[in-house]
């Protein structure tokens, strides 16, 4: 391959010329790259993942102030491939009930009809991955949705292939075509990953490449961990065993393009089922 086929950067135009702006698709997320949301089964990565999507699709802040209203609003296509249809009605249910109760406007769900394509897609699945072959129409599938869309979300990431997760080889080609994916169409891609149970308190802050699945963290450029409050937080906090399992910490352990944002705790609503707030603990 001759290098010429290769952008040269010119250190010239470096020295005297503004540099390019950066989109950003959330806070620290490049448009066009891939992000992973990590935490253990049944903490509440889909609920969250939809407030993301309601987020990029509406220009609302993402539960309370984890993230702020995004630069830009977009498209966004979200295929969640756990829950049965009657479980995604619900979610759908409270959080459009959670966003008009904030005062986000009464045509809220025009602007979700508009731009937020939330899927049952548990079955006819677009596999990518089989055993380190490539399926070249799962490929087109996903890259028909990503293309004039502003986030693909995929929910699991496991949905979505045939391999082994520890398996460093094929897990680095299946995040190389999802890349492929985020930087032909300029889509952002953000998936779901369950993770073990971390087996200490200390454990919670670690990224989910430390729990073995090392290519997860290698190949993304955005890690969002969800954990849940240890029994030591909340004997400290003077929190009940009861209460403690309200709470979630939410850590941004990787973000390559900025200074990682804070971690902060969120809460499950109890008027709205599913439905992350933030909150502030001593």
């Amino acid at each position: 391959m001759n290098s010429n086929a290769w952008p040269r950067i010119s250190w010239v135009e470096a020295q005297y010329q503004s540099p390019p702006a950066v989109d950003f698709c959330l806070p620290n997320f490049l448009a066009g790259s891939v992000g992973v949301v990590a935490a253990q089964a049944g903490i509440g990565k889909t609920s969250l993942l939809l407030q993301i999507a309601a987020s990029v699709a509406t220009g609302v802040p993402v539960a309370g102030d984890l993230l702020p209203p995004p630069p830009t609003i977009g498209q966004v296509v979200f295929l969640a491939t756990e829950d049965p249809l009657a479980v995604l009605q619900r979610r759908a249910h409270f959080l459009i009930r959670s966003l008009a109760a904030q005062g986000d406007g009464e045509d809220m769900a025009k602007r979700l009809e508009d731009n937020l394509q939330f899927h049952s897609a548990r079955n006819h699945l677009p596999i990518l991955l089989s055993k380190g072959t490539i399926s070249e129409s799962g490929l087109d599938r996903l890259s028909m949705l990503a293309r004039n869309s502003r986030l693909l979300i995929l929910d699991p990431i496991r949905r979505f292939h045939l391999c082994d997760e520890q398996d460093f080889a094929q897990m680095s080609l299946l995040f190389g075509l999802l890349t492929d994916i985020a930087v032909d169409t300029g889509c952002s891609i953000l998936f779901s990953h369950h993770v073990a149970q971390p087996l200490t308190a200390a454990d919670q802050d670690e990224p989910i490449g430390a729990l073995g699945a090392h290519a997860f963290v290698n190949a993304t450029r955005w890690v969002l961990n969800l954990t849940d409050m240890s029994r030591l937080e909340a004997e400290h906090r003077r929190i009940s065993p009861d209460d403690r399992r309200d709470y979630v910490r939410a850590s941004f352990t990787k973000s390559n393009y900025g200074r990682p944002l804070p971690a902060r705790w969120l809460k499950r609503s109890a008027d709205f089922e599913g439905i992350f707030e933030s909150c502030t603990i001593e």
